[in-house]
C-alpha cells in the first residue's frame, strides 16, 4: 500500500542511500488493454514479448537483498501473473521469507501469500470493465477475488487484499465503492491519474472532478475506503528526485530503470557491481516525470530532512 509516511520506518536505508523497495517487471506484455496504461504510451517500449525466467529472478532477488532492499513488488511493465514461471517465482520468494507484494489485474487465478495483493479493477460491472480495460473479464475477476479470499482464510494467511480504481470522476468512484463495499476485501483504493508533468489535472474539467472526488469520498464512513494521498499532491513538483535512491526498478531483462515511471531510461543492469553508483549519477529530465508519483511523499520528506533549522535540537 502506497502511503506518505513509510520513510520513517526505513531511516537506515535513507541515511545510507540504499533502496528500500524493488519494483520487478516480470513481463512486458499484458492480457488487458487499459487506455490509461503508463507503459502503453511509450513507443520505446513497443517490442517483442518477453518475460523474466525463474532462474534469473532468483539471481536478481539475492542481489537486490544484498543491495539493502526490504520489500519487492511484482508488477509491470506487463501483467505479472501471465509470466510462465510465475508460480516458481512466488515459491522462491516465499521459501526465502522475502516480503513481497503484487500489483495484478487478477484475470488469471493463482494462489500466493504476499504481504499485499493489489488488484487493479477500475470497474463495477462488465460494461465498465470492458470500457476501461479493453476486455470482458469483470465476472472472472470478481470470482477470482472471492475464491482468493476463501483460500486465504482457509490457509490462515495475513495477505491484505486490495481492490483499486483510477478515479477520474466522482460518480465512477462512487459506483466502484458501492459495488466493492459488499465484497470481503481489506481496502478499496481510489487513486488519481498520473500524467507527464501533471498535464491531466491542468484540464479544468479533470481538476473539477478531482475536487469532487475528494469532497465526496471524505463523507463516506467506511474504514476500508482509501483515498490515495496523491489526490492532494497533483501540483507538487520538485527540482530533482532526491528520493530516487529509496526505490529500484528492474525490467524483465534485469535492466535497472531510472524508476518505474520511466521504463525507457535504462541506467545499467541489476548485476552490475556499481549499479547503485550508476543510478545515483544518472541524469533524468525531471520536467518529463509523472505527477503525482509514488515518490511524491518521500521527496517531500527528504527535502524537509535536508533543510535543517538552526534550532533543530529543541523538540
Amino acid at each position: 500500500m502506497i502511503s506518505d509516511n513509510k520513510l520513517i520506518y526505513n531511516m537506515e536505508n535513507v541515511r545510507r542511500g540504499l533502496p528500500i523497495t524493488a519494483d520487478i517487471f516480470l513481463t512486458n506484455y499484458c492480457n488487458n488493454r487499459c487506455g490509461y496504461c503508463a507503459y502503453g504510451r511509450w513507443k520505446e517500449l513497443q517490442t517483442e514479448p518477453r518475460y523474466m525466467r525463474a532462474a534469473d529472478f532468483e539471481k536478481y532477488m539475492y542481489k537486490l537483498l544484498d543491495l539493502g532492499v526490504k520489500g519487492m513488488i511484482l508488477t509491470g511493465g506487463g501483467e505479472p501473473t501471465v509470466n510462465p514461471d510465475f508460480t516458481q517465482i512466488v515459491k522462491t520468494l516465499e521459501s526465502n521469507g522475502v516480503n513481497y507484494g503484487i500489483n495484478t489485474n487478477f484475470n488469471r487465478y493463482c494462489y500466493m501469500e504476499p504481504v499485499f495483493a493489489k488488484i487493479s479493477v477500475d470497474a463495477w460491472n462488465s460494461e465498465s470493465y470492458k470500457a476501461v480495460r479493453g476486455v470482458d473479464s469483470f465476472e472472472a475477476v470478481v470470482e477470482n477475488v472471492r475464491r482468493y479470499r476463501r483460500e486465504l482464510k482457509q490457509a490462515g494467511a495475513k495477505t491484505q487484499l486490495v481492490v483499486q480504481c483510477v478515479g477520474k470522476s466522482w460518480m465512477e468512484s462512487e459506483e466502484f465503492w458501492t459495488f466493492w463495499k459488499s465484497e470481503d476485501v481489506d481496502k478499496i483504493v481510489i487513486r488519481p491519474v498520473e500524467s507527464t508533468a501533471g498535464e491531466y489535472y491542468n484540464q479544468p474539467d479533470n481538476e473539477k472532478e478531482r475536487k469532487l472526488i475528494m469532497s465526496y469520498l471524505a463523507n463516506i464512513k467506511d474504514e476500508r475506503l482509501v483515498l490515495n494521498y496523491k489526490f492532494g499532491a497533483v501540483r507538487r513538483r520538485f527540482p530533482s528526485c532526491v528520493a530516487n535512491s529509496t526505490q529500484i526498478a528492474i525490467n524483465e531483462r534485469g535492466e535497472v530503470m531510472y524508476c518505474c515511471h520511466k521504463p525507457y531510461e535504462i541506467v545499467g543492469h541489476v548485476m552490475d557491481e556499481d549499479i547503485l553508483e550508476k543510478k545515483q549519477e544518472y541524469f533524468t529530465n525531471i520536467a518529463k516525470c509523472d505527477v503525482p508519483c509514488r515518490l511524491t511523499a518521500p521527496n517531500e520528506m527528504m527535502l524537509k530532512m535536508a533543510d535543517v533549522p538552526n534550532d533543530w535540537m529543541f523538540i
